[in-house]
């Protein structure tokens, strides 16, 4: 008997360290790519003041590639090429560290210094902070999609905008509705823009209809092309769930759009917790900040979202001390309309947001100020539970 379990625990301790073997030495075919086309799945997005960006995930081997057109549209000579690796949080974000850039940039490190948070919801949308040596401004992504399904209204926010230093959305566009109409080979354009002093009837510093777009073509997957005199003044992605972002060139800024959903409701919102960003463009240390915000009904029936920072992604960390506080006044086809809150003072901010329901699956897109500074804030948010 002692002799058969000896050969045994050999047997075991054999078949152990061939089955180590195997799993360490598991090697990629070498003609697949870094990121393998076939199972990649690809965003297109917007960052200010109007930089495109497209990103290639490969979930199989935990490896990125993006695209980064920070100049022209029509000259692809100021494009930079980045691979880097990723990695999932148990908090819902990942971890993207950069490993390669071309042409080679002073700005983009590849020694690990330089890396992305990214939250993703498969489908519909990826949000982006650029952080360690590379720290700036939020991206708004969406997936490729179908062309078929652009036509229809869609609720917008600027959430990259053009001259970040100048932006003030009190006074200036800061959110509307845009309508694609499909017209022959391409469709027509037309909305309406407002600033947020609109919001509770004050001045409505600007407003009024959205005229005189060129007609948007399609080119393929949901990608839109608008052309002024030969050139390329506006470049959109569209996605089959809805979400929609737009650029309008360098220093021009950008929008990010739901379509209006019947079910994108103030009831929609309850009991909700969304991990997102915040996007701070007048601040100079820390443009985008990680947050978690739920949402409930007060006694008084209101619905009450109360927010906090990120201390650290990587464990889930939040500030519990220091946070916001986001009323809804009403929600009409996922147009959502209130104020914020980011003291214990009754001074509040006129609020603007665009909701989209998927399923289970929700996106909010955020636009106010700080009721002292009347900084702008803008938060993009994905439904986690």
């Amino acid at each position: 008997m002692k002799k058969i379990f000896v050969n045994a625990l050999i047997l075991s301790g054999i078949l152990m360290i061939a089955s180590c073997s195997d799993d360490d030495n598991k090697v990629v075919p070498a003609d697949v790519p870094f990121v393998n086309p076939e199972v990649a799945e690809v965003y297109v997005g917007t960052q200010s003041p109007g930089d495109v960006w497209t990103w290639s995930l490969d979930k199989e081997q935990g490896h990125m590639t993006a695209s980064w057109d920070y100049g022209t549209f029509d000259d692809t000579s100021d494009d930079i090429t980045i691979e880097g690796t990723f990695e999932t949080f148990p908090s819902g974000f990942m971890k993207v560290t950069i490993t390669s850039a071309a042409p080679a940039n002073d700005e983009i490190p590849t020694d690990g210094s330089a890396w992305f948070y990214a939250l993703e919801i498969p489908g519909m949308t990826m949000i982006i902070k650029p952080e360690g040596s590379i720290k700036g401004d939020i991206i708004a992504m969406v997936p490729e999609g179908d062309c078929a399904n652009i036509p229809g209204s869609y609720n917008y926010i600027i959430t990259a905008p053009g001259g970040q230093s100048d932006f003030d959305p009190i006074t200036d566009e800061a959110f509307g509705y845009v309508d694609f109409a499909a017209s022959g080979d391409g469709f027509d354009i037309s909305g309406y823009k407002f600033s947020l002093d609109c919001v509770n009837d004050g001045a409505c510093t600007d407003t009024g209809a959205i005229e005189g777009l060129p007609i948007a073509t399609c080119v393929n997957n949901g990608f839109v092309e608008i052309m002024e005199g030969g050139k390329t003044v506006a470049q959109g992605q569209f996605t089959n769930a809805g979400a929609m972002m737009m650029d309008f060139g360098y220093g021009n800024g950008g929008v990010f759009a739901l379509k209006t959903d019947a079910d994108a409701t103030k009831d929609a919102l309850l009991d909700n917790t969304y991990n997102g960003i915040a996007y701070l463009p007048k601040n100079n240390d820390e443009q985008s900040v990680p947050v978690k915000l739920s949402f409930a009904k007060n006694d008084l029936d209101n619905m009450i979202g109360t927010g906090y920072a990120y201390t650290n992604i990587e464990t889930g960390t939040i500030d519990n001390d220091e946070g916001a506080v986001v009323i809804v006044e009403n929600v009409i086809n996922g147009r959502v309309l209130g104020s914020m809150n980011f003291d214990e003072d009754n001074d509040v901010s006129d609020m603007a947001a665009a909701l989209l329901v998927n399923g289970n699956d929700q996106i909010l897109i955020v636009t106010s100020y700080d009721e002292e500074s009347l900084d702008p804030i803008i938060l993009i948010l994905a439904k986690q539970n």
